[in-house]
């Protein structure tokens, strides 16, 4: 009986401390926009609420989850039956589409914690033609100045597109140069008319050229037959050419070769004008000879020499030549190997250098 009389007090004095308390009410939690338009800048929700307590009600911090959203609210303590507003204001300058925000209230009202949301979608303000054609060239503006192609197989064919456009007032005659013979450029139209769109049409044909892995080539936009081998012309056109061994049949893939490495991670020690060479052991562990394809460094303080073929059961050495005259800092370098191993043809190898002072 006394227990129930103790538990009866507390729930009457609990119960009297949390009516005592500041209450907030909002008139509504959540404000939609509807469309923006992105030119016409920021845009504000103004949320009202009431303290329906009978305390003094105090916000102690409003967050908003992104900083698009900037809040800003009533500071000063609310008494019962007092009002505040909470203002949302929403910055869709880079940000087209919908969007949905929430904004986190936090008070010393029974309710501590209360989220407000803003949502809306942002229609993009137009680009300019600076913007939609970034780069200047001379007297037109290209998208970009660069064609990643990124991995090709050699004997494919790929194409791209680079959008160009006439920044003034007379005809533009678009040509090349600089153009290697596995590459075909063509602009369409090759002559812009004053303020006209058009292409530079890209095509890439892997199966006239002699080369494995990564690979960038360099070619020159000639503008009214004025030849200029300037960075300013320069297109920069990357791939990354590779072997396929898809049509391979069962017998030929299990007489491949295969490529094993006694190493993959060096770490070398090296003095002032000190020299030393660097061993990679490779064995070819198939059935038919291993044809080491290319090799690269991601430094060239490494001197790389390897051998070009390995018959079946045998081995050779990467040799890499360090010269401490060349080397003052520590680096880290990454060299690739490329292989006819079906079942690894690139393998990375690091090397790491530590200069001793």
């Amino acid at each position: 009986m006394k227990k129930l009389i103790v538990f009866s007090v507390f729930a009457a004095i609990f119960s009297l401390a949390y009516a005592q308390q500041p209450t907030i009410e909002f008139k509504a939690k959540e404000h939609n926009f509807g469309k923006i338009n992105e030119e016409n800048g920021k845009v504000s929700a103004v949320f009202e609420f009431t303290n329906t307590g009978v305390a003094p009600l105090v916000l102690n911090g409003v967050t908003a989850s992104c900083g698009c959203t900037t809040p800003s609210w009533t500071r000063e303590p609310i008494p019962a039956g007092g009002m505040g507003t909470i203002t949302a204001e929403f910055n869709p300058k880079g940000r087209p589409g919908s969007f949905r925000k929430s904004i986190t209230v936090k008070s010393n009202a029974s309710e501590p914690t209360v989220v407000l949301m803003i949502a809306g979608e942002v229609i993009a303000r137009p680009k300019s033609v600076e913007e939609q054609f970034p780069v200047q060239m001379g007297d037109i503006r290209l998208k970009s100045k660069t064609s990643p192609l990124f991995d090709i197989f050699r004997g494919q064919s790929r194409p791209d597109r680079i959008e160009i456009r006439n920044m003034t007032d007379k005809e533009v005659a678009v040509s090349f140069a600089n153009v290697p013979k596995h590459i075909v450029l063509e602009a369409n139209p090759r002559r812009l008319k004053a303020q006209e769109t058009g292409f530079i049409i890209i095509t890439y044909n892997a199966q006239n050229i002699d080369d494995f892995g990564g690979r960038t080539d360099e070619v020159y936009v000639v503008l009214n037959g004025n030849q200029i081998l300037t960075d300013e012309y320069k297109l920069t056109i990357s791939s990354n050419l590779r072997e396929d061994f898809s049509k391979l049949t069962a017998e030929q893939r299990a007489n491949a070769p295969v490529v094993e490495f006694d190493n993959k991670q060096l770490t070398v020690e090296l003095k002032k004008g000190e020299k030393k060479q660097l061993t990679v052991g490779i064995k070819n562990l198939g059935k038919e000879p291993l044809a080491i394809r290319k090799v690269t460094t991601s430094d060239r303080r490494l001197k790389i020499t390897h051998p070009k073929t390995i018959a079946p059961s045998k081995g050779g050495q990467l040799k890499m030549e360090l010269d401490g005259n060349n080397i003052t800092e520590s680096f880290t370098a990454r060299v690739v190997v490329i292989t006819n191993d079906p079942k690894t043809p690139t393998t990375t190898i690091t090397v790491n250098v530590k200069v001793l002072q």
